[in-house]
Formats: structure tokens, C-alpha cells, sequence
């Protein structure tokens, strides 16, 4: 039996988490930590997991995860992950980043798309890039998986079996994706909440959005040559899922 701790599972990702492995045969969540709900139980956070556990949440404690757990899994914001996960894998412990702190393989990529410079760049080689359809002996061999961004695992997925075979034009990849506001996390701003969303359908990040550049990677990976998009994300009126419709021209009839 594997056991897992949770950091960061107050948030929806954290939320996802748990539900999933509470529910697994073959691991027991043995520690879940956030900052702001420290001596809650997890079910009065997210009441859809009353009767499933008894834990409470607790202060992030790296000797503590390494008493208790075999495998972390890293739920925390952006740029949050990036000083943690070499102090969990340091201690011993296997790490499932769900952030975008390892996902690029190019340390340059996180000034360009992140506006910050990656404190760990040793890391970003090792890291496997958690799409197993693509990545499964990576990911079965390491011990960090950098999970990858929704969107993006949407549209490589969509695109992955035409641009192996090298059926399509490489620089004409047209992506149009419509999301939930859930994907926008637990702390909503004007432009995420619900509410302010409900009934509209808007375009945001028009330009430069951070999850081209991890499409771009594992496009350009199975390819075996540079490939380029264009991507628009949608903001549309539901709370749950995405849809990717990728346009793509044949290089022959």
C-alpha cells in the first residue's frame, strides 16, 4: 500500500486529489496540508467527501511527509513548487507536481512565458511530463512527474497521433478552447468568478498563453522538429471541463 501525502489540498486540485485517491485500492492518504484550513477535517473543506476520511488538514512539515508518506503529491500555485519539491525529493520522497514549475524542459522558457527565473533548472531534464500516453516508462522510471497544464494535455492529446505520423502542416495548428471556470482555481478575481462569468462567452490571453509553450514541447518532441501554434482559450459558461477543436492542414489529400 502506497502512502501518499497531499500538499495543498484545500484548492480544487487538492479537492480532485483526494477524491480520487481516497477512493483508490491501492495507496492511503495519510497527510493532507494547507495553510489557511490547519486543524479542519478535509470533508468540512469539501463536504462531497464526508464519510469517505477523518483527516484533518496539517502544517506543511517535510520530515513529517517523510515519516508518513511514500509519494507527495505538490497542489500548490505556480512558482509555489519550485523551491518545496527539491527539499521533498532531497528527504527521499517520489513527487507528482501538479503546478507548471517543471513542465518546461527549456530553463529559459519559464522567463519567457513565467516572467521568473527557474531556481531549479538540474530538475527540469529529470522531470517526466505526466501525460502517460505519451510518457508511461518516463514516468514509471522517475521520481518527479511534472503534471501537465489542462488545456494543454487537451489539445496534445487532440494532436499527438496526426503529428507522430507527420500527417499535418507544422506551423498551421489552429486551437480554439473553451473551459470552465473552474480551471481558473478556488480564489476567483472579476475575470474567474462564477457569477461574473455566467451567461457570456469571452476569448482571454489572446496572445502568449503560458500552455502554448508545453504544447509546443511535446508537439515539437513527437515531431522531431521545431512546430508552432495558435491558441485561444474561451471562457465559457459551465464550471467543469474543456473542449479543444483543433483545426489542421494535410500535407497530402
Amino acid at each position: 500500500m502506497l502512502k501518499i501525502g497531499i500538499v495543498g489540498g484545500s484548492g480544487y486540485v487538492g479537492g480532485e486529489l483526494l477524491r480520487l485517491l481516497l477512493l483508490h485500492p491501492e495507496v492511503e492518504v495519510t497527510m493532507v496540508t494547507s495553510r489557511q484550513s490547519v486543524g479542519e477535517y478535509v470533508f468540512n473543506v469539501h463536504p462531497n467527501l464526508r464519510g469517505l476520511t477523518q483527516l484533518k488538514f496539517v502544517p506543511l512539515d517535510v520530515v513529517e511527509l517523510q515519516k508518513n508518506c511514500d509519494l507527495v503529491f505538490t497542489a500548490t500555485p505556480h512558482g509555489g513548487s519550485v523551491t518545496l519539491v527539491p527539499k521533498l525529493l532531497e528527504a527521499g520522497l517520489k513527487v507528482i507536481d501538479m503546478s507548471a514549475d517543471f513542465r518546461l524542459k527549456n530553463p529559459d522558457d519559464y522567463d519567457k512565458w513565467y516572467g521568473w527565473k527557474h531556481a531549479h533548472p538540474e530538475l527540469l531534464k529529470e522531470a517526466a511530463y505526466g501525460l502517460p500516453e505519451l510518457h508511461r516508462q518516463e514516468i514509471k522510471g522517475t521520481r518527479l512527474v511534472a503534471c501537465p497544464g489542462c488545456m494543454a494535455a487537451a489539445t496534445v492529446l487532440a494532436l499527438a497521433p496526426f503529428v507522430k505520423a507527420g500527417l499535418v502542416e507544422k506551423n498551421r495548428i489552429v486551437v480554439d478552447v473553451k473551459i470552465g471556470s473552474s480551471g481558473a482555481g478556488s480564489k476567483p478575481s472579476i475575470a474567474s468568478h462564477h457569477p461574473e462569468r455566467f451567461s457570456g462567452v469571452r476569448p482571454y490571453k489572446v496572445i502568449g498563453h503560458r500552455h502554448i509553450a508545453e504544447i509546443e514541447q511535446e508537439l515539437s518532441g513527437l515531431s522531431g522538429e521545431p512546430m508552432t501554434i495558435s491558441f485561444t482559450p474561451h471562457a465559457v459558461n459551465m464550471v467543469r471541463g474543456i473542449l479543444a477543436t483543433v483545426h489542421v492542414f494535410p500535407k497530402t489529400p
